[in-house]
């Protein structure tokens, strides 16, 4: 079914639009701001995760407005990908000064960032299933023993 006439809530984006809303938003990724942690002033990044910069006072839009924008204009990709790895850079930032903490780190880097825990590669048997069962060779000998 088609929109009726004179829609005035169907979202209208022109690439201009949309990349002024990607540089808008590389420039708040770049804000830093005063945090007080055990007494010391500490500067670090005001935004860490997209969302966060997606509704701030600035832009006021909601969070997927990127990935859409991105998904829209082939030409913002670049702009998507530089926004998404200032974002991931703040938040592993302020992480090693305290602003944030660890666990809240590791589930944002885990959650948006597609960052995963180490995991073990088998290099000696290509992927095969190792067998563990032991070798025991048994040696007939003269003397009885």
């Amino acid at each position: 079914m088609a929109a009726p006439k004179n829609n005035t809530n169907a979202e209208k984006y022109t690439l201009q639009n949309a990349e002024d809303i990607f540089k808008k938003a590389i420039e708040l990724s770049k804000t830093k701001t005063d945090y007080i942690i055990s007494g010391q002033k500490i500067k670090g990044y005001e935004y860490h995760f997209i969302g966060e910069v997606a509704t701030s006072d600035e832009l006021d839009t909601y969070t997927d407005v990127f990935l859409y924008l991105k998904n829209s204009f082939k030409e913002c990709e670049e702009l998507y990908n530089k926004l998404k790895n200032r974002l991931e850079a703040n938040c592993f930032s302020d992480s090693k000064k305290g602003i944030i903490k660890e666990a809240t780190a590791i589930m944002n880097l885990k959650s948006n960032y597609n960052w995963t825990d180490r995991q073990q590669t088998d290099v000696t048997t290509n992927g095969k299933e190792m067998n563990t069962a032991p070798i025991i060779k048994f040696v007939d000998s003269e003397d009885g023993d």
